[in-house]
C-alpha cells in the first residue's frame, strides 16, 4: 500500500494537511518535526469516517422490505386508477399523485441511499446525479405535503359545502391542481439543490477518492433555506390540515346531534326514515339496470304492465259509461246513440 508523507497543521486541525518535505524526514523511523507517514485511507478515515456505515445490514434489509411493499402497493394503486374509469374521481387522482411521488423515491432515491450506506465515499456517479438526488428528495417531499393538504381541502368542501362539489370539485379541476402542485414543488426544490454538489478533500491537492455529495455553499444559506421551507411546507400545511379536519369533525358531530334530537322528539321518524330508505333502494334497484340485457328485460316488463293497465282502465271507463247511460235512459226515457268515450285513451306509463 502506498504511503504518503503528510504534515499536520501547526494549529492541530484535522482538516489541514500538507505534504512533507522529503528531505526533512528520517527514513529510519524517527519523525522529523510533525511529519509522519500515513496511507491515504488512514487520512480519509480520519477526515470522513468509515467508508461503510456500521448499520449497513439492518438498514439495508429494512429498505428492501419497504422497497418491495411500496413498489407493489403504489403500482397496484396506479394500475387500478388508470384502468378503471369509475375510479377516476378527484380524490383518487390525488391518491394517484401521491403514489407517483412514492414511486419516484422508491425507484430512484432509495438505491442511491443504499449505495451510500455501502460506500460513503467516493461518490462515483458524478455531480449531476448528486444534484438530481437532492432535487428528487426535495421535490417529492414538497409534492407529498401539498397533495395531502389539497386533498384535505377537497374533503372539507365535500363535507361542509356538499352542493359545491358538483361544479367545484371535478376531474379537470383536480388535474389542474395536481399540475400546479408539482410545478410549485419543482421550483421550491431548486434553492436547496443549488447549494449541494461534489466535495473533495485537498491534501493540498484534491483527492478524487474523497468525493462526497455534500453541502458546498456557506452554512448560513443552507440554514436559511431549511427554515423557510420548514415553515412553508411543514408548519403551514400542518395547521391547515388540523383546522380543516377539526371543522369537519365539528360539523359531523353537530349533524349527528341534530338527528339524535329529532329522533328523541319523534320516535316514529326513525321507522319512517328506514321505510323511505328501503323504498329508495328498491326504486334504485329497478330503475338503474347494470347492463343492456337487464335494461331490455325491464323495458319489456314495463311495456306489458303498461298495456295491461290501459286495457283495465278502458274496461272500467266503458263500465262507467254504460251505467251512466242506463241512468240517463231511466230518467229521460230516451237514449241517443253516442260514440263510446274512453277517459284514459292514450294513457301511457314511462
Amino acid at each position: 500500500m502506498a504511503l504518503t508523507c503528510l504534515c499536520e497543521s501547526v494549529n492541530g486541525s484535522d482538516q489541514d494537511y500538507v505534504f512533507c518535505n522529503i528531505t526533512t524526514f528520517n527514513f529510519t523511523g524517527n519523525e522529523s518535526g510533525r511529519c509522519h507517514l500515513q496511507t491515504m485511507d488512514e487520512v480519509l478515515f480520519r477526515l470522513l469516517g468509515p467508508r461503510r456505515s456500521p448499520f449497513f445490514f439492518p438498514v439495508t434489509f429494512t429498505y428492501i422490505f419497504i422497497f418491495i411493499t411500496g413498489v407493489l402497493g403504489n403500482l397496484l394503486t396506479c394500475t387500478v386508477i388508470t384502468k378503471d374509469r369509475k375510479m377516476r374521481t378527484p380524490t383518487n387522482l390525488y391518491l394517484f399523485s401521491l403514489a407517483i411521488s412514492d414511486l419516484l423515491v422508491l425507484l430512484f432515491g432509495m438505491p442511491l441511499e443504499i449505495y451510500e450506506l455501502w460506500q460513503n465515499y467516493p461518490f462515483p456517479f458524478g455531480e449531476s446525479i448528486c444534484c438530481f438526488k437532492i432535487f428528487l428528495f426535495e421535490m417529492v417531499c414538497f409534492a407529498s405535503v401539498l397533495n395531502v393538504t389539497v386533498l384535505s381541502m377537497e374533503r372539507y368542501i365535500a363535507v361542509i359545502h356538499p352542493l359545491k362539489t358538483r361544479y367545484a370539485i371535478t376531474n379537470k379541476h383536480a388535474q389542474r391542481v395536481i399540475a400546479s402542485v408539482w410545478v410549485l414543488s419543482l421550483i421550491c426544490a431548486i434553492p436547496n439543490t443549488s447549494l449541494h454538489g461534489l466535495q473533495y478533500q485537498y491534501l493540498p491537492e484534491s483527492v478524487l477518492d474523497s468525493a462526497t455529495c455534500n453541502l458546498l455553499k456557506p452554512k448560513w444559506m443552507y440554514n436559511l433555506v431549511i427554515q423557510v421551507t420548514t415553515v412553508l411546507f411543514y408548519f403551514v400545511p400542518m395547521m391547515m390540515i388540523s383546522v380543516l379536519y377539526l371543522m369537519i369533525g365539528l360539523t359531523l358531530a353537530r349533524g349527528q346531534k341534530q338527528r339524535k334530537d329529532k329522533l328523541d322528539k319523534n320516535p316514529d321518524s326513525w321507522k319512517i326514515h328506514l321505510d323511505s330508505r328501503g323504498r329508495r333502494q328498491v326504486i334504485k334497484m329497478h330503475c338503474e339496470p347494470h347492463n343492456s340485457s337487464i335494461s331490455h328485460a325491464s323495458h319489456s316488463i314495463a311495456s306489458e304492465i303498461n298495456a295491461e293497465l290501459i286495457a283495465r282502465l278502458k274496461s272500467i271507463s266503458n263500465t262507467l259509461y254504460s251505467k251512466t247511460k242506463a241512468v240517463s235512459h231511466a230518467r229521460h226515457g230516451s237514449e241517443k246513440k253516442q260514440k263510446p268515450f274512453y277517459f284514459f285513451d292514450g294513457f301511457t306509463l314511462s
